[in-house]
């Protein structure tokens, strides 16, 4: 018997009666999808019949009722009738549809178009795309070209990371991107924004200063305005695997409040909270889909957080969020670090074990909007709380050619840094077109303290371990650190039109940042009387100023050519004083800047941009600290209080051109990026010596080359896309060894193919292939070459048994060849399976069986390597393995009134 459909819209207090009947055509067959509406002297409701003619109305209350019925092809009907009772069924009489018969004369077919491109923004229109009927926005994206979603619900366009959510042009829960994605119906949505975000003063002056961030604005139909969503997930598994979350949402045009929670030790994230999207290391892109799990070590984490966003006024919205996050991560893995001198090689093999404990308090507040005038102000604010716990063991064996020693390493961390910072942004509106002011402050604070316990033990031998030269070497170190880091950053614009076209802009750039750093060190050899080491103790104040001058001329022709061009001066002075000694390093240096953009549409679906930029960049607080670091004695460290600022010049251009009616895009752009005044290692060693010395200097000589290119096409036909995404990076690296310099040329190529195929609502599938390139060669102690590939390929299907099964499974293979060391030419093959059941109206409720890494192989696929200098660095560290786990999702949603 087919499901009545029930629709229900506006709430009744005093509603007794149900209304329910039949639509039929004149033949007598049953009509199904037919629009119903009742109206009644207090409600409103509307439905649709089912397969069987069939309609129902619930608590409706009134006396007086009057139906319609309508459907495209058929004439209108109507009812109406009386009720004198309550507490009763009604059923309406029998209605039938007469045919419509009409003559038209033309007609024209339009297609919604799937892609709009603009300069800074391009647009998926949801009307253009097939999604299954419930879907969310997460289901939704994968289905978009050139989007890509991680396991752990990161989301990236073309291969860039989209780090925030808006809604309507507003932040969505606080820019929550992983409540957007997991919680919104794709039936709300009509359509999608990827924008190149410049921060909010080029926003409001046209210009583009700085590095984009991508962000996605999502725009809901004007009748899905108002949202009650969240969901609960819980699920067990073998391995002592588990996870559960629960979200509670509610959205009313820009009104929010959200409480969400989760807790799982399956490197998931089920929501974002502060830093859990961001794990350990940065992953691939082209890791196989994700079907691998990309995060080194086994996590444990469990976060709450609470939302509330509310209007100030009539102009004006205030937000606040609380969000609470804890992470542990436990690593196993084993390195190998071989450093080249001339006449001395050091090899360091290291097994380790990493524990690290997170504890993250963050506050946000923010309030912003227009005043009666027109002006903007938006004011942010973040106060946090974090608070690590590292404990990290090795045990090591470093030899060169004569000189062996065996031993081990151990370091407790805990580090405490309460953080705040403020963003306040004004603009004025002005009457005359073209003419703005902007203005933005940002303060911040951290403090960082720091407690450390290195303890080291190692025995130093020729040859063979009988033959032991010295007693065994032992060192145990107390190290209070204590830094405080002020900095203030000032950026003021003014624009002024000039003659039809062009406007000047002035702008003024103040940053300045102060560190105070206090270094203690004991001798904790005799536990029960620790001697000071005054010769490894730090007294450092450092401090930095930057001032910017700029004049750009803008000139805008319509919406076909911009130009930016213009010039700034940017003195700098960098300050460092050293108590202990009572000696003071001073630099000072003025930069003259030069800078363009110009954006040329060459046609209704093809552009061109160029663009030049110069950034200053300071050394951090490690590279100029004037004290020997021997934590690991192997390894000293020695920061350069005289270092200079880097100063990069980058010039980058780009080419897009777009078919929106066929939703094809393709872009591809070069970057070239000289810095002068790279900040550099300097590294010795003793000859015959396990010890090596590392200081910093200033040189010339960095240059890097980086191009990329993407093209997302349907192939064939509208349900098989196909995305192509590649990248070649060239690096041209500096380092001094033993007092030379020497060069690190180093080549990375990356190339990617994506095949997604959908079957109406039976099928989904995909396949997917990479090809990575690392070509590293340096000439220390004599040129060598490194030449690692790694190929990948994979394959998914999802087909649907029914209306409420499905299956699924994932494969992927994996190929290394080129390490230099063979515990990384290892080959790996993943392979995923699950079964789902949907339940309760509207598929809310999701029953899943998954197994996870059948073969168990993921496990040791940690890879990590680094060519740089004279080091070779390659690591193999764990991963999830194998495990299978039982899980139940509930969605909670009330859709809102049509």
């Amino acid at each position: 018997m087919a499901v009545l459909i029930i629709c229900v819209l506006g709430d009744t207090l005093f509603a007794q009666n149900s209304i329910g009947g039949s639509v039929q055509d004149t033949s007598g067959n049953p009509l199904a999808a037919v629009s119903v509406r009742l109206t009644t002297d207090q409600d409103t409701f509307s439905c649709v019949t089912d397969t069987s003619g069939r309609y129902i109305f619930e608590d409706v209350g009134g006396h007086t009722v009057f139906l319609t019925f309508s459907m495209l092809g058929y004439e209108v009907g109507y009812q109406s009738m009386f009720l004198l009772e309550e507490n009763n069924h009604v059923e309406v009489p029998e209605v039938r549809l007469e045919p419509m018969f009409f003559t038209i004369k033309g007609v024209n077919v339009v297609r919604v178009l799937p892609l709009v491109v603009t300069e800074d923004t391009i647009q998926f229109n949801f009307d253009a795309y097939k999604f299954r009927p419930n879907s969310l926005l997460e289901e939704a994206i994968k289905k978009l070209p050139g989007f890509h979603v991680a396991r752990d619900g990161s989301v990236y366009y073309n291969g860039k990371a989209i780090r925030r959510a808006k809604v309507d042009n507003k932040d969505f829960f606080g820019g929550n991107l992983l409540t957007a994605t997991k919680n919104l119906p794709a039936g709300f949505i009509q359509n999608l924004q990827v924008i190149d975000d410049y921060g909010p003063i080029d926003e409001v002056t046209g210009s583009k200063h700085d590095k984009p961030e991508k962000i996605i604005n999502i725009t809901l139909k004007p009748d899905r305005k108002q949202i009650y969503f969240g969901q609960m997930t819980m699920g067990g598994g073998t391995n002592d695997r588990y996870l559960g979350s629960l979200g509670l949402n509610k959205f009313d045009d820009g009104r929010e409040i959200s409480l969400n929670g989760s807790i799982n030790n399956t490197n998931t994230n089920m929501v974002y909270l502060g830093g859990l999207a961001g794990m350990s290391r940065e992953r691939s892109l082209l890791d196989i889909g994700d079907y691998a799990d990309p995060v080194d070590g086994l996590n444990h984490v469990s976060a709450v957080g609470i939302n509330l966003s509310d209007r100030l006024g009539k102009r004006f919205s205030v937000q606040t969020s609380y969000n609470f996050s804890r992470k542990r991560n436990i690593t196993d893995g084993f390195s190998q670090l071989t450093s080249s001198y001339i006449g001395n090689t050091i090899t360091r093999k290291e097994d380790y074990t990493l524990e690290t404990n997170d504890f993250n308090h963050s506050v946000k507040f923010g309030v912003e909007g227009k005043f009666a005038n027109k002006d903007e102000l938006k004011i942010h604010g973040n106060l946090a709380f974090n608070k690590q716990r590292v404990y990290n063991e090795k045990t090591t064996k470093i030899s060169n050619a004569n000189t062996k020693n065996i031993g081990s390493f151990q370091d407790t961390t805990e580090l405490t840094t309460p953080n705040g910072d403020l963003d306040v942004f004004y603009s004025k509106f002005f009457a005359r077109k073209g003419r703005k002011f902007a203005a933005n402050l940002s303060l911040q604070s951290n403090t960082l303290k720091r407690d450390e316990t290195f303890n080291e033990r190692y025995i130093e031998f020729v040859d063979a371990p009988d033959d032991i030269d010295e007693p065994p070497y032992l060192q145990n170190q107390l190290i209070n650190q204590n830094n405080v880091t002020n900095s203030a950053n000032l950026a003021l614009t003014y624009t002024e039109p000039f003659m039809d076209y062009g406007r000047f802009e002035f702008n003024y750039l103040f940053d300045i940042t102060g560190i105070d750093a206090v270094r203690l060190v004991y001798n904790r050899l005799n536990p029960t009387n620790p001697s000071y080491i005054d010769s490894l103790a730090v007294d450092y104040d450092y401090y930095y100023k930057n001032n910017r001058f700029g004049l750009n001329y803008q000139y805008e022709s319509g919406k076909t050519l911009k130009v930016n061009v213009g010039f700034a001066v940017e003195p700098i002075v960098l300050t460092g004083n050293l108590a202990l000694e009572g000696m003071q390093y001073t630099y000072e240096n003025i930069n003259l800047i030069p800078t363009a953009n110009v954006w040329y549409k060459l046609s209704k679906d093809l552009d061109w941009q160029i663009d030049y930029r110069g950034k200053n960049n300071q050394p951090n607080f490690n590279q100029i600290a004037p004290v020997v670091d021997n934590s690991n004695s192997r390894n000293v460290i020695i920061g350069n209080p005289e270092l200079k600022a880097e100063f990069a010049h980058r010039i980058s251009t780009r080419i897009r051109k777009s078919i929106p009616s066929k939703a094809q895009y393709l872009e591809t752009n070069f970057a070239y990026n000289v810095i002068m005044d790279k900040i550099v290692s300097d590294k010795t060693s003793l000859s015959s010596s396990t010890i090596q010395q590392t200081t910093f200097q200033n040189t010339s000589g960095y240059y890097d080359m980086r191009w990329f290119y993407v093209f997302n096409t349907p192939f064939i036909t509208d349900d098989l896309q196909l995305d192509l995404t590649g990248n070649t990076d060239y690096f041209n690296h500096p380092s001094y060894i033993d007092n030379r310099k020497r060069i690190t040329k180093q080549l990375m190529v990356n190339q990617s193919l994506q095949l997604r195929y959908t079957l109406s609502d039976y099928l989904e599938s995909g396949f997917i292939a990479n090809y990575n390139l690392n070509n590293a060669k340096y000439d220390i102690p004599f040129r060598t070459h490194i030449n690692v590939h790694t190929w990948q390929w994979g394959m998914n299907t999802k087909t649907y048994l029914g209306e409420h099964f499905s299956v699924g499974t994932e494969l992927s293979q994996r190929y290394n060849e080129g390490y230099t060391a063979n515990f990384m030419n290892i080959n790996q093959t993943v392979i995923n399976g699950f079964i789902e059941y949907t339940f309760l109206p509207n598929k809310t409720g999701l029953l899943r069986l998954q197994g996870f890494d059948l073969l168990d192989q993921n496990k040791n696929m940690g890879i990590y390597s680094e060519y740089i200098g004279n080091d070779v660095y390659e690591a193999r560290n764990n991963r999830l393995g194998r495990y299978f786990m039982l899980s139940l999702n509930i969605r909670i949603q009330k859709y809102p009134k049509k």
